[in-house]
Order: C-alpha cells, then structure tokens, then sequence
C-alpha cells in the first residue's frame, strides 16, 4: 500500500518496583519520539494498536506528532480496556493502566479502524467520536504464494474433521477439553494439554505462514472460552465483539467456518453464506447432517469468494481509504 514500515525495538520490563516502572515508561516514549522524529507534516502514521512496547505516555506522543501535523490513525487488533477490564480478579491498579494506556489514546487519534459495528458501538460508549471510526469488516489474511502452491480445490470435505487453531491453553480455551464425542477434530496450535481420543488428533503447532497449506477438513471451528455450551469467561464474551484472526485463517484458506451465533462476525458468516452458527457445540453435528451436498458446496464456494479477498488484503485497503473520506 506504499507505506513505510517503522519498527520499534522492544526492552525488558520486568521491575515490580513502581518508580522503576515509571522509568521505563519515560525510555519508551523516548523511543517512540525518536522513531517518529522524521515525520512531517501531511504524513499518516498507522499504529498496530495496541504496540507490544506500551506506556502510559501514549497520548502525549500522539498529540506531539499532531501538533506538527501528522494524523494518526489506530488499527485495533485487541482492546484490553473491554477485555481485561472484565475479569472479575482484575486489579483497580490494571484497570487504571488500561484507561491511560488505551482510552486516553483511542480519544486523541485522528482515526481508528474498529473491527466491526459492535465494537465501534463499544468505543462511541466509551465517549470516542463515531464520526472517526471505521469499521474493518473481517480480517485480511495473507497467504504469499498460495495459488502456487495449494488451492481451495479439495480442502473442503463435509465428512471431513472439524478444524480448531490457536492458542490451546486451558485457561484461554477450556472448551477444547470438553469437545463432543460425535464428531471428529483436528487441533493446531500451542500448549496444548489434554490427550488425544478416538475423535480428536492433535496435529503440533505450525508456523502461521504454514498453517494454511495443512488446513483440509469441512469446518474451521471459531468458539473460545471455558465451555463447550456457550462462548462463556473473558475469552468467550471477547468474541460478541472482537474478529478473530483464526477466522480469517480458515476463509481465507478457503475454508467454511463454524461461530458462535452470538459472535460479532457471526452476521458477516450468514450474510457472505460462509459458514454455519451454532450455539453450542454440542450442535455441530446435526448442523453439519443437515446439510445437503448442494447447500454444503456453496458454503465452500462463499469461503472461497471471501478468501480470495482477504489473501488480497482487500478489507485493510477499504478501511483506509475510508479513513481518508472523512477527513
């Protein structure tokens, strides 16, 4: 898209003392200002938001680069203030870090791309002007070299397993150790801790660069949380507003998706007939019985659609673009 990339190093945080904390909070917004130091005005700077190098300085750096005309724009991959903030154990201390560190920041922004309209209902709760969100849809999923080397022809089997990815931790997917019996499941991803069963193969952790060309099942599972019944605890409710990226791994593998009926991107797998909804995965396999070769094939035909947008970085491209118009 003809940007330049700017990369900031990251530094070792692990001081519980708090004047010491303070410090390294000073560092990296010094790091930032010096990153930004050849920014002039006219120029857009597009910030991965949240940055893995986080202070509580982030909205003095933002109106720095303002005040010498430079807009900046938030491309949201997660929101801690409306995730952790949740959490029944979360400290008065971590709520009040996700405030300054995210809400003083996403209210500074000249722009914000949000993932859907769910979660830019959340934000204008929060106070942040609508008139400056974008929504970004779905996300893009780039696959290099995927046409060359693997096809959707073939990846799509309805007998075939159902397709979990991700991280397989316990306490951020307690669901995968309560999987139904009646169906097969194949599962990628790390930290994984159960055992293998007559229904259910766990296949190692792979690069997200590789993931996709080993990808061949009939669904790819999108759920999260403790329960195999509901999309439940902090992880779960994530998904009633938050896009997750194994969705786009699937589709984009040309792959029809299985979601929570009440997840944010549930509407945009009914509207783009890319999969099926579910509200508990104990009914996966009626669902799936209940699909004819023919309703089952155009399902495959709509991942394959969408995939081939989001291989193209397609909803990114939209967004800023739209980001541009209301300026």
């Amino acid at each position: 898209m003809g940007m330049k990339r700017i990369t900031l190093s990251d530094m070792k945080r692990d001081t519980p003392d708090p004047l010491r904390k303070m410090a390294e909070h000073v560092k990296i917004a010094a790091r930032w200002k010096r990153a930004f130091a050849k920014l002039t005005e006219g120029d857009i700077l597009y910030i991965q938001f949240p940055p893995v190098l986080h202070t509580v300085f982030y909205a003095l750096c933002v109106r720095s680069l303002q005040k010498r005309g430079v807009k900046v724009v938030l491309l949201i991959h997660d929101l801690e203030i409306l995730r952790w903030k949740k959490k029944a154990n979360a400290s008065f201390a971590e709520k009040m870090r996700f405030d300054i560190e995210e809400k003083t920041v996403l209210l500074a922004a000249d722009g914000i791309i949000a993932h859907n309209e769910k979660m830019k209902g959340l934000l204008t709760e929060l106070g942040i002007d609508a008139d400056k969100i974008v929504c970004l849809g779905i996300f893009d999923y780039l696959i290099p070299e995927f046409t060359k080397r693997n096809s959707c022809s073939g990846k799509c089997m309805k007998n075939g397993p159902i397709l979990i990815a991700g991280n397989l931790a316990r306490h951020k997917a307690g669901y995968v150790y309560d999987l139904p019996s009646d169906v097969s499941f194949e599962l990628f991803g790390t930290n994984f801790c159960g055992s293998e069963a007559e229904n259910i193969a766990y296949m190692g952790s792979q690069p997200p660069e590789e993931l996709p060309f080993l990808l061949k099942g009939s669904f790819g599972l999108v759920w999260d949380g403790d329960s195999s019944e509901t999309c439940s605890g902090v992880y779960g409710e994530y998904l009633s507003f938050n896009n997750p990226h194994k969705t786009s791994l699937f589709l984009s593998s040309g792959i029809p998706v299985i979601i929570w009926e009440n997840a944010a991107l549930a509407d945009f797998v009914r509207e783009n007939h890319c999969g099926i909804t579910v509200s508990s995965l104990g009914e996966i396999k009626e669902a799936v019985e209940s699909l004819t070769d023919e309703d089952y094939n155009g399902l495959c035909r709509g991942a394959e659609r969408i995939g081939r947008l989001l291989r193209r970085g397609t909803m990114t491209k939209a967004a800023a673009d739209a980001i541009l118009t209301r300026w």
